[in-house]
């Protein structure tokens, strides 16, 4: 039960959502420094008590990080705080009957997007690193924990190519996930599946590299839908 004052309950909502109102504007960046508690009890006019319950709302929420005897600091998207709540959200998700048909629907539509971004903006840079991952993801065949790893990071670098720091943390909420998926999928009594995987993830590469944009969209699909199909016919081999 709850026993603070209902007018401390109000002060301290109302501080917390005009501090992240202020971050969400960006009047407050990433990797800022908040004013002291000091500081932020003069500017609102309240106690430093109501100041601390307010920033303490934030922390939780995954807005900023407070260090004992340092001033709190503004949090990045990438946060660990932040993505368990979106990766706490797509577990909740998941256990929904057909949750994971929706989240493999989902994703097609996402990293098909995000393929096809590649395509048209990619950077020499960016596609050397994408060249790299695939390497990996080949050196990696035969080995099926190290082929998960490198499979999702390949993925993971096609989401970080638009520079958008909400698809970064869309892909993150979504890792623990993918997997899971992967693992089961690799690591299934299905012949030359990880070849599949390294062989579809090649396709996608050189069209991304071509810069064969709906090419590009249509592989990454069936390169999903083929490891969508091989994940259902994992777990229905396990349920015999």
């Amino acid at each position: 039960m709850n026993n603070r004052p209902k007018s401390n309950r109000r002060a301290y909502q109302a501080i917390a959502s005009k501090l992240t109102e202020k971050i969400n504007k960006g009047e407050l960046p990433d990797g800022s420094r908040l004013p002291s508690e000091r500081e932020l009890a003069q500017m609102f006019g309240a106690s430093r008590p109501v100041i601390r319950e307010a920033l303490v709302s934030l922390q939780t929420s995954g807005l900023i990080f407070v260090r004992e005897k340092a001033r709190a600091q503004v949090t990045q998207l990438n946060n660990p705080v932040f993505m368990n709540q979106l990766t706490g959200a797509a577990q909740s998700l998941l256990a929904r009957p057909q949750g994971m048909t929706d989240f493999q629907e989902a994703r097609v539509l996402f990293e098909c997007g995000l393929s096809r971004h590649a395509a048209r903006h990619a950077s020499p840079k960016e596609l050397e690193r994408l060249a790299l991952a695939l390497a990996r993801n080949k050196k990696a065949i035969g080995d099926p924990q190290l082929f998960a790893k490198t499979d999702v990071a390949f993925h993971d670098i096609l989401a970080e190519i638009p520079r958008n720091p909400i698809f970064s943390a869309m892909n993150s909420a979504l890792s623990e996930w993918l997997m899971r998926q992967r693992t089961i999928v690799i690591q299934a009594p299905i012949r030359g599946i990880m070849r599949r995987a390294y062989r579809g993830h090649e396709e996608v590469y050189q069209a991304i590299t071509g810069r064969d944009v709906e090419l590009a969209d249509r592989l990454m699909a069936d390169h999903l839908n083929s490891m969508s199909e091989a994940y259902w016919r994992s777990l229905a081999a396990g349920a015999r």
